[in-house]
């Protein structure tokens, strides 16, 4: 009798230990997934509420903890997105005080190349004082060049990633606004030797902002011009269809390292592969952003040689 009472107290001792630890396997579990759960809503950006952070369990102090590093991280990128907005500001202004100096720089520099040019023609001066000079206006020119394309760069920037800018799509014929684009980039492509393949179609009609685009246009075709060698070619295209329109630029010049294809859009990014060639890194970012505000998209593919560049615009005729 008193065994078989033994026995049955330690069944019964089992069975509670067994009911206890599924109990408990079964709380953890559930508190695992609050966890997850926790987790999921630090990354998906929402706000944590701490339902526990009173109990004095695990759950409780983990929970707890989570919300102080959301805190943190949410108090860190307000001040990172406070510094950047400081910094574009920064930018922006300076960029616009600049503007009247260079404007000045540029009219004395001109006065000088005129003064020295008539000096020439009159033989006020002898001609190995004149090339010198002449050589040092070249070399004041092209730096105010560089200077006046950064800055106004700079400005559209600002610009463009405060809301400031407006597309209006007021312009139908594409072909307009790209041949523009090609008539620009002449002069640059033919101090390189650079021929172009022109596929175009009879018309293509899509509403867009004629400046706008045509200036992300150019950009791109800045770009296939600038990494290109002498004496390469350029592949120029435009193909429409009943649900986008496609530009595509197709080079076969410098190109980039796999890996590049959407880091070549960031502001400032110079290829891994660019070496002596000039730039500033701004014209491919300016160019996506100004397709995106058309709704559109740019889009980069390496190619072997060079690049292939295609600006998709959903177009309503």
């Amino acid at each position: 009798m008193v065994t078989e009472m033994i026995i049955a107290l330690a069944a019964g001792a089992g069975i509670g230990s067994g009911g206890m630890y599924v109990i408990q396997r079964r709380n953890r579990m559930q508190e695992l997934k609050r966890i997850e759960r926790l987790a999921g809503d630090i990354l998906n950006g929402e706000r944590l509420r701490a339902a526990a952070s009173g109990e004095e369990t695990l759950f409780g102090k983990i929970e707890h903890q989570l919300v102080r590093m959301q805190e943190m991280l949410l108090g860190q990128k307000a001040e990172a997105e406070k510094s950047r907005d400081e910094i574009q500001k920064l930018i922006s202004e300076t960029a616009h005080q600049m503007r009247t100096p260079l404007t000045n720089i540029e009219t004395y520099t001109g006065l000088l190349r005129e003064r020295l040019g008539e000096g020439k023609e009159k033989r006020s001066y002898r001609a190995e004082e004149v090339e010198p000079l002449l050589n040092y206006t070249d070399a004041l020119e092209e730096s105010e060049r560089k200077l006046h394309f950064l800055t106004e760069s700079f400005i559209k920037m600002s610009r463009l990633e405060h809301g400031f800018i407006q597309v209006r799509k007021e312009e139908k014929d594409l072909l307009r606004t790209v041949k523009n684009a090609l008539g620009q980039i002449q002069n640059q492509a033919e101090e390189k030797e650079i021929c172009f393949e022109i596929e175009l179609p009879e018309k293509a009609a899509c509403m867009h902002d004629a400046n706008w685009l045509g200036e992300a246009v150019y950009n791109v075709l800045d770009n296939a011009v600038k990494y290109s060698e002498p004496g390469g070619k350029i592949i120029f295209s435009v193909v429409e269809n009943e649900m986008f329109l496609k530009i595509r630029v197709r080079d076969f010049g410098l190109g980039i390292d796999p890996g590049e294809e959407n880091q070549i859009f960031r502001r400032f990014y110079r290829g891994n592969r660019v070496t002596t060639q000039g730039g500033f890194g701004i014209g491919l970012y300016l160019a996506r952003e100004i397709v995106s505000l058309h709704g559109g998209f740019l889009m980069a593919k390496r190619m072997e040689p060079g690049l292939q560049m295609e600006i998709i615009l959903h177009c309503e005729t």
